[in-house]
């Protein structure tokens, strides 16, 4: 085998399978790849030396760093690119028509292959993307409902706060009210038994001068009871007759 026409070959192989990939989707590139087939019948290659040739220059071709699906799109269409290279050998080599039978049941395995591989690596983006999206909707449902408790917790000791000082101030206003009204009892007891004294020093006086004195200690009594009814209201005590 000519050593420099296998370069040669090996070289515009690399070429042509580098302007396929870099076509539209769906563009031919048959005439190209077939002319580099009759050129390795010509120079006796084989369909394992072409599938060699075509790794290698493959391998050239899609970086290591290359996305996934991106090599997958660039691995399907070189597949097809090699197909058409090998079609002049199966014409000029009767075993050849073995191995491309071979090549397109393995071609149609690879394709299954890569097409599965394509679906399974989406599938796990999107569950990681998922499970991303969970456990960060976790996290911010436990920061609110920990925001939430602290914030029933405090208005809980507010409210324990305000009861206790409700019930001081209560406690406070009976006592107000208490002292207010022993101080208008105290007054007003006061009153009757100076007019009592009063009375019985006057006994000896006209009888219609105690008559008088008679009344306005009872009139004394009756605006006292309503001193201590109104003071009872004030602070809602009800006195039961």
């Amino acid at each position: 085998m000519n050593e420099s026409k296998l370069n040669k070959l090996t070289s515009q192989y690399k070429e042509t399978l580098g302007a396929h990939l870099l076509e539209p989707s769906g563009a031919k590139g048959n005439l190209p790849a077939q002319e580099i087939g009759r050129q390795a019948v010509a120079i006796g290659l084989e369909t394992l030396d072409l599938a060699k040739i075509h790794h290698e220059a493959l391998s050239q071709l899609i970086p290591a760093g290359c996305p996934e699906q991106k090599r997958d799109e660039a691995t399907t269409r070189a597949a097809a690119f090699f197909t058409e290279v090998i079609e002049p050998i199966e014409r000029t080599h009767p075993l050849a028509k073995k191995a491309h039978a071979d090549l397109t049941q393995m071609k149609a395995k690879l394709v299954k292959r890569t097409s599965d591989l394509a679906k399974s690596n989406k599938e796990l983006r999107e569950g990681v993307a998922q499970r991303v999206a969970a456990v960060k909707n976790l996290k911010s449902s436990e920061d609110n409902s920990r925001k939430l408790l602290n914030e029933a917790t405090a208005l809980q000791l507010h409210l324990q706060d305000l009861a206790h000082q409700m019930l001081a101030s209560h406690e406070d206003e009976r006592r107000k009210m208490s002292l207010k009204l022993q101080d208008e009892i105290a007054q007003t007891l006061v009153a009757i038994h100076l007019r009592l004294v009063e009375l019985d020093k006057e006994l000896t006086m006209h009888t219609e001068a105690f008559k008088k004195e008679i009344a306005n200690t009872q009139r004394l009594v009756e605006e006292s009871v309503e001193i201590i009814n109104g003071c009872a209201h004030e602070f809602g005590i009800v006195y039961e007759n």
